[in-house]
């Protein structure tokens, strides 16, 4: 709306104030209010909804290839989604955690400290179910897995934190590395109890079996890298790694490129009754005069002309011209 009011408006009002429609009293104390925008020093916010809109987008990618896997996995369409990013302390963040859960803890050496990968146990007993054999039934979800049953998982979770490493790998790459796993959330402490970390939560569902997933970032860990948690960044990275690196591998692997180089002595036209009358001893003529220079192709396109030759005991050419290749129609010169 804009700040100056038109001669109708201002008629309007007029017309209203006179007529008792508004109370002027009450519109100067509308104007001496003050605007005040509440802030809780016991949880600070840490990242900006720029950065949090980035995480999303990194996350709706990793929900994404996690339905992919698991769907092949459990040869049953899983669908994955994210239902919420919150800031919360950490202690907040673990009282919300089920007792038990499968509580797997992770690092990279390109991230500094350690993050948090959950299963609710409603997940975790219906993998397991479904790669034993079984129908995939979660059962009995407050029963503590075993150390076998958390072995089965364990390597699921590192293809998973491997799907993750994937979806960060345009804003920052780095390779997880399982620290340990952890069932009771009060045996798990990587931060102090009053940092503020960013949860992701995913809703997870496939068969009959429903449950939750979340990944937690200490903001410790989030902060060094949070100058590339902008979408600027995120496509000035994407763009130059497509003009410089990107450029840099392609022009490198084109020169490792193994390509056919085929060196023709001369070419002739002969009759099929001629190629059946064919005897040993026997000439043929080719077109091409012995002192011409013969035909290089290169993957069968004519690149150059040669000599023919020996060089160090073997037959050589050497290249005596470079056939240029004719323009085509609107191609400027």
């Amino acid at each position: 709306m804009p700040d100056v009011l038109s001669q109708e408006e201002i008629d309007r009002l007029l017309a209203a104030l006179s007529q008792g429609e508004v109370n002027i009293e009450e519109v100067k104390k509308e104007g001496e209010e003050k605007k005040i925008r509440t802030y809780d020093f016991l949880r600070p916010q840490k990242f900006s909804k720029e950065q949090i809109r980035t995480v999303q987008m990194i996350h709706e990618n990793f929900a994404r290839s996690t339905s992919t896997y698991l769907s092949g996995k459990l040869r049953s369409f899983t669908s994955v989604n994210v239902v919420g990013i919150d800031q919360l302390t950490y202690d907040e963040y673990m009282k919300s955690i089920g007792n038990p859960s499968f509580i797997t803890i992770f690092t990279a050496r390109e991230l500094v400290g350690s993050a948090i990968f959950n299963m609710s146990l409603e997940i975790f007993y219906g993998i397991l179910d479904v790669l034993l054999g079984g129908p995939g039934e979660p059962g009995d979800v407050k029963r503590i897995p075993t150390e076998i049953e958390m072995g089965v998982i364990k390597k699921e979770v590192a293809n998973l934190l491997t799907a993750l490493s994937q979806a960060w790998m345009s804003v920052h790459p780095f390779i997880p590395v399982i620290e340990s796993t952890e069932t009771n959330p009060q045996f798990v402490q990587i931060v102090p109890s009053s940092e503020m970390v960013m949860a992701i939560t995913f809703f997870v569902s496939f068969g009959k079996v429903e449950g939750y997933m979340s990944i937690c970032w200490p903001s410790s860990v989030i902060e060094p890298i949070g100058e590339k948690l902008t979408t600027q960044s995120w496509f000035k990275v994407k763009q130059k790694e497509a003009t410089e690196e990107h450029i840099e591998k392609l022009r490198e692997n084109l020169q490792r490129t193994k390509i056919d180089v085929i060196a023709i002595i001369g070419e002739t036209v002969l009759t099929l009754g001629e190629i059946l009358t064919l005897e040993i001893g026997d000439v043929i003529r080719l077109k091409e005069h012995y002192d011409e220079p013969i035909k290089v192709e290169v993957n069968g396109r004519t690149k150059f002309l040669g000599k023919p030759g020996q060089y160090k005991g073997n037959y050589a050419v050497k290249i005596t011209d470079v056939v240029e290749e004719p323009k085509e129609e609107g191609e400027e010169e």
